[in-house]
């Protein structure tokens, strides 16, 4: 299957890209349509505009990821019609850290825990941008245990898809 979507990205990238687009707009906003758990929305517990670009790397290639990390917040605010433009920001930063961390970690053969550092990392960033600019009404450290520790669930998902697709990739490159 991985090599199937591969060798079409590889014949025709654009509809491949705006195929892994569609879904990186569609699938938070399908998750956001669950009610929050106290008073958390789904989305800070789930994380699932990370999903795509981790997928997307793993199952077709980083451009692919990376065109999700970019514009997929932008879309997606865009339809939601939401007007928070500082959490837009904040979102399109965390995304493309962790797509290009997790790019480069795995191109370094890091296995599929390098999710972990991806969204520290990610995290680090977002606070970054809180402690520079105050995009959110949140001290940065604030901020960054508690999405932490919101987005646990999430992170976990992380590393479970993460595992589960790289095990199929290996699997499919000895057959």
């Amino acid at each position: 299957m991985i090599h199937l979507i591969k060798y079409q990205y590889k014949n025709s990238p654009v509809p491949i890209m705006l195929v892994t687009l569609l879904v990186a707009v569609l699938f938070p906003i399908v998750v956001h349509l669950g009610p929050p758990v106290q008073g958390i929305p789904l989305g800070a517990i789930l994380l699932p505009m990370f999903y795509v670009p981790l997928l997307a790397f793993i199952l077709i290639d980083k451009v692919p990821a990376l065109v999700a990390a970019a514009l997929s917040p932008l879309l997606n605010f865009l339809i939601s019609g939401n007007e928070q433009w500082s959490l837009l920001i904040l979102l399109t930063l965390e995304l493309m850290v962790f797509t290009v961390v997790i790019s480069y970690l795995f191109s370094k053969k890091v296995p599929f825990w390098a999710v972990v550092p991806g969204i520290l990392l990610a995290k680090v960033g977002g606070a970054g941008l809180i402690l520079g600019f105050g995009l959110l009404p949140l001290p940065p450290v604030g901020y960054f245990i508690q999405s932490l520790y919101n987005g646990l669930p999430g992170i976990l998902i992380l590393l479970l898809l993460s595992y589960l697709f790289m095990e199929k990739a290996k699997k499919e490159r000895m057959l």
